[in-house]
């Protein structure tokens, strides 16, 4: 491998002699690094939908070049967390009653699935308890970016641990429009404690599943925990609650 080949890792000496024992960072990485910070402050909801995001300031801010930016933007748009509008700029894309209900049906059919999928493999719920744990801690320093950010977290490892690399990979997709949604959902709470502890009774759902093999408890509990607050939501971007779809399974069911 060629030394000081772009992205590779120099180990020859330095101008004061001294080994190197650094990567090396080209363009690439750097556009990637500016994508992700971006994705993330828009998903946890520090940059409000509608609002515009002016290239020559997050350059500033980011202490970069204006060509990553335009290259997080090109990215961010392609998966519809920012809408380009000619002459006008680059905005924070504004979900609309439809968007949120489209999104959270389409959620709830992959988590029903991935929880079946868990319970059957018997997969191991450590990560998922220990994200529930990170969530409250988040939630107890007041941080509601921080909560949506590890609430996204613990939806994208649920879908993980169900062992299905395409429902994996189906997730992954959407994960920016969920977690705007989840950002949307997230704020109408007085108090965000309630936040991390409403993911408690789907571990208990999920822990009871596994043990006794029976999935259907669980798949209500998933499908009603991402219904559980949509009123508020839905009344502000003017839709109706009912067009999120309740569970397939009733309580009396699975009790």
């Amino acid at each position: 491998m060629a030394k000081g080949a772009r992205g590779d890792f120099d180990g020859g000496d330095g101008r004061d002699g001294r080994e190197r024992r650094l990567w090396r960072l080209d363009q690439d990485s750097l556009s990637e690094r500016v994508y992700e910070t971006l994705r993330r402050s828009i998903i946890s909801g520090r940059f409000a939908p509608g609002e515009r995001l002016i290239e020559n300031a997050l350059a500033e801010e980011l202490g970069v070049s204006r060509a990553p930016v335009r290259e997080a933007f090109r990215k961010l748009a392609a998966e519809q967390l920012v809408e380009e509008r000619p002459r006008y700029g680059t905005y924070v894309r504004e979900f609309t009653a439809k968007d949120f209900v489209d999104t959270y049906n389409l959620i709830s059919a992959i988590e029903s699935l991935a929880v079946r999928l868990i319970v059957r493999r018997q997969s191991s719920l450590e990560e998922l308890h220990r994200i529930t744990e990170e969530m409250t801690e988040a939630a107890a320093q007041g941080d509601l970016h921080r909560v949506i950010e590890i609430e996204l977290e613990f939806h994208r490892e649920l879908c993980s641990s169900a062992g299905n690399h395409q429902l994996d990979n189906v997730f992954r997709l959407l994960s920016g429009m969920v977690g705007m949604a989840l950002s949307l959902d997230d704020a109408t709470y007085e108090d965000i404690s309630q936040i991390a502890a409403e993911h408690y009774p789907l571990l208990d759902a999920l822990r009871e599943a596994i043990d006794t093999g029976r999935e259907e408890h669980a798949v209500f509990t998933i499908r009603s925990h991402i219904r559980a607050s949509l009123e508020e939501v839905m009344g502000r971007l003017g839709g109706k609650p009912s067009e999120v779809l309740y569970p397939l399974v009733y309580p009396e069911d699975v009790e």
